[in-house]
């Protein structure tokens, strides 16, 4: 099972000024990681009015331990991926890699990075789309649980919450 409070702890600590938003950020992504058992985590926010492109803030690679930022992911190239989150606001593939919003990926981003899953759920903030809390498998393909699928709600909820209250 995995530890919701956690996600609040770390909400708590930047509410009282004990981490900026960036730290905070990688925390999470950080933690996510570990309590699901997941490869990388990412932040991503959306880009320009048209919310057309994808910005990683913050990802965590459990592979070598380090935090990466700046990739963009654009609606152009990406267009079955963007049309899906859209719609409904998650992803789930355990086949990535054949799965119709995330297929897309195939070249260039899950051959290079080895990714086999992913679940993606929308960050919102008062009822808009504001970004995505992504989260990957490498190696081989994974089952997504309901517990696995239910703590990224809960923390693309928290990266919400801390928008909402602390901005960006």
């Amino acid at each position: 099972m995995h530890d919701a409070a956690l996600l609040m702890n770390l909400f708590k600590l930047l509410a009282e000024g004990k981490l900026d938003m960036a730290k905070f950020l990688q925390m999470l992504t950080r933690a996510v990681v570990q309590e699901a058992a997941a490869s990388r985590v990412g932040v991503w926010f959306y880009q320009g009015d048209l919310k057309d492109s994808l910005l990683c803030n913050s990802l965590y690679d459990a592979g070598d331990g380090q935090w990466s930022s700046g990739s963009v992911l654009s609606e152009d190239e990406y267009q079955d991926y963007f049309d899906t989150i859209r719609e409904t606001k998650l992803v789930v593939a355990a086949d990535a890699r054949n799965y119709h919003a995330t297929a897309c990926f195939n070249e260039g981003y899950f051959d290079l990075l080895n990714i086999y899953s992913r679940l993606d759920v929308v960050i919102e903030v008062d009822g808009h789309p504001m970004g995505v809390v992504s989260c990957e498998q490498t190696g081989q393909a994974r089952e997504w649980s309901q517990q696995d699928l239910q703590f990224m709600q809960q923390a693309a909820a928290t990266v919400g919450l801390a928008l909402k209250k602390f901005g960006g």
